[in-house]
């Protein structure tokens, strides 16, 4: 069994979970701080990540929504919310299946997954580019900054809108205010000086939930930045796809690792644009590799659980395309489940390996 499987248990009972009812967000389970760390990865990944989350809680018994820490980014930080609210991952399951939630902050929401970003293509981005004061800043620190920061200050700003992901936290309640629960941090990145901001700790900047969600969801290029008192703020992503390196001496036991845009072990896709999406998976999973050995060092055990062959098979090139979603979900169900139930040694940082047409293990 795994680290994890080792400290959460395998059942329901052994982690405290399993006779109680469920009045909302559970207390963490004795035995160690945890956290949970939720990666960017679009409409597909969120998909993907639901699924994952289910497959997680049926085989160690372990409520997500306990961890001490939930860090998500963009799509991640969709999720997260969710669970920092009481949202069973189940709950998340259901709704993205189009079933009515009859209980928990889900019940009585209503939401298009197909349409609420404004569908799989953006529109043309507006001329200019984000923001010359940064370009300026990096000009003489060029190593200072990921180059992903880099393209977040050349890409011009988007037009397609968030509203969609807005009118969710408005109809839970979360267009005013922030959860009473310290555990959530949402990870943005302030486009005028390249630097992560987690929006609920202490030095963030105070705002709402919808706000901050948006705010982390705001892709360069694709959507306009969201302004936050008086600061412009996109995607997390433009840093880092997990940023789970921001938990690294945070004095965590463990943490589990949802990265939806990495891979382990690919598929070897035949259309260009899949091939030219698994070449970015590729540096996506080497930066997710060097983050969790730099948590690891600092004394945390850490589980990175990525998309195997079958789900990248099932997502295609594109990780907004509305038609894939329920598959997607429906395949993170299984394969994610599948994972699990293999024991794992505490995983090494090498990178992703192709699998040919007939190895359709999870990664």
């Amino acid at each position: 069994m795994d680290v994890l499987g080792e400290s959460l248990g395998m059942t329901s009972q052994a982690a405290g979970f399993g006779a109680r009812p469920d009045p909302g967000v559970p207390r963490s389970p004795s035995g160690g701080r945890r956290g949970l760390v939720l990666g960017a990865g679009g409409s597909l990944g969120a998909a993907w990540t639901i699924g994952a989350l289910c497959a997680l809680e049926d085989a160690y018994g372990w409520d997500p929504r306990s961890a001490d820490v939930i860090l998500g980014t963009s799509a991640g930080a969709i999720v997260g919310s969710a669970l920092a609210l009481g949202t069973r991952p189940c709950e998340l399951r259901d709704h993205q299946r189009g079933h009515a939630v009859a209980f928990g902050p889900l019940r009585g929401v209503r939401v298009d997954y197909d349409t609420w970003v404004g569908g799989g293509l953006p529109p043309l981005p507006k001329p200019g580019i984000g923001s010359l004061k940064l370009l300026r800043s990096m000009a003489g620190r060029p190593h200072r900054m990921p180059f992903t920061i880099l393209l977040a200050a050349f890409a011009p700003p988007g037009r397609a809108s968030l509203d969609g992901v807005r009118d969710v936290f408005r109809q839970l309640g979360m267009a005013d205010r922030w959860p009473t629960t310290a555990a959530l941090r949402v990870v943005a990145v302030d486009v005028d000086t390249g630097t992560r901001v987690l929006f609920g700790t202490p030095d963030a900047p105070r705002t709402d939930l919808a706000t901050a969600v948006t705010a982390s969801c705001a892709l360069p290029a694709w959507f306009a930045p969201v302004e936050i008192d008086g600061r412009h703020y996109v995607d997390g992503c433009a840093w880092s796809d997990t940023n789970l390196d921001l938990l690294a001496g945070d004095g965590l036991d463990e943490v589990v690792v949802l990265a939806p845009t990495s891979a382990r072990r690919t598929d070897r896709p035949r259309g260009l644009a899949a091939r030219a999406e698994r070449r970015l998976r590729r540096v996506a999973t080497g930066r997710l590799l060097r983050e969790a050995q730099q948590v690891r060092d600092a004394g945390t055990r850490v589980r990175l659980i990525t998309p195997g062959p079958e789900d990248l098979a099932a997502m295609g090139p594109n990780l907004m395309d509305p038609l894939r979603r329920l598959t997607v979900l429906e395949t993170s169900l299984r394969t994610t489940a599948a994972e699990l139930r293999t024991p794992s040694p505490d995983q090494v940082a090498t990178p992703p390996q192709a699998q040919g047409p007939t190895d359709r293990r999870p990664g």
